[in-house]
């Protein structure tokens, strides 16, 4: 004796039939094959670096033509104790320094007004800190990369390059306003 359907129970079981192949055929398209969501994005012009539970995100110069500027960035520690953030200087210059960068290496860089800071285990803590005196920089022109060391209490020292920015938060390119022929850098 054969087996009979009803309409709707046909309609049913291809809807069911429908929805897991769309489901398949959705959950596949981001999945894998290099995703693009897969790969950390910096969305920020700053460099961002870690050193074990203590991570460095969005770490720049805002700078004037003539190399004078101030440090702006942020620390976070996403450990379970206390660290201290001892120190940011100049280090010497890495010749595989990032394409596209001004070759021109800053002669002498200081970083000045910088005291040591605790990093509170699961805490924020900015440059400018709220309600301090900026850490000025002193050598680094826009469209630089200065090359730095950072120093923890207990984490790893970081080197890095860190970009030189316009004081109005730009990459130096000609401006709207200035003459022909003229341009920032």
């Amino acid at each position: 004796m054969p087996i009979t359907l009803s309409s709707q129970a046909v309609r049913r079981t291809a809807l069911a039939g429908a929805a897991v192949a769309l489901s398949v055929a959705v959950t596949a398209c981001g999945a894998g094959f290099d995703a693009q969501t897969s790969k950390p994005y910096q969305p920020a012009e700053g460099t961002n670096a870690q050193s074990g539970p203590i991570a460095v995100r969005n770490l720049l110069v805002l700078a004037s033509a003539d190399g004078k500027g101030e440090l702006h960035g942020a620390f976070v520690n996403s450990g379970s104790s206390d660290d201290k953030l001892v120190s940011i200087a100049s280090a010497p210059a890495d010749p595989s320094a990032a394409q596209g960068a001004s070759t021109e290496q800053p002669g002498s860089i200081t970083f000045s007004g910088l005291k040591p800071a605790d990093l509170k285990a699961g805490a924020l803590y900015t440059i400018p800190p709220a309600g301090n005196e900026p850490v000025t920089v002193t050598g680094g022109k826009p469209g630089q990369m200065l090359r730095v060391t950072i120093t923890f209490g207990t984490a790893g020292p970081i080197t890095t390059s860190i970009p030189v920015l316009t004081t109005d938060h730009y990459s130096p390119s000609p401006r709207a306003d200035e003459p022909a022929g003229e341009s920032h850098g």
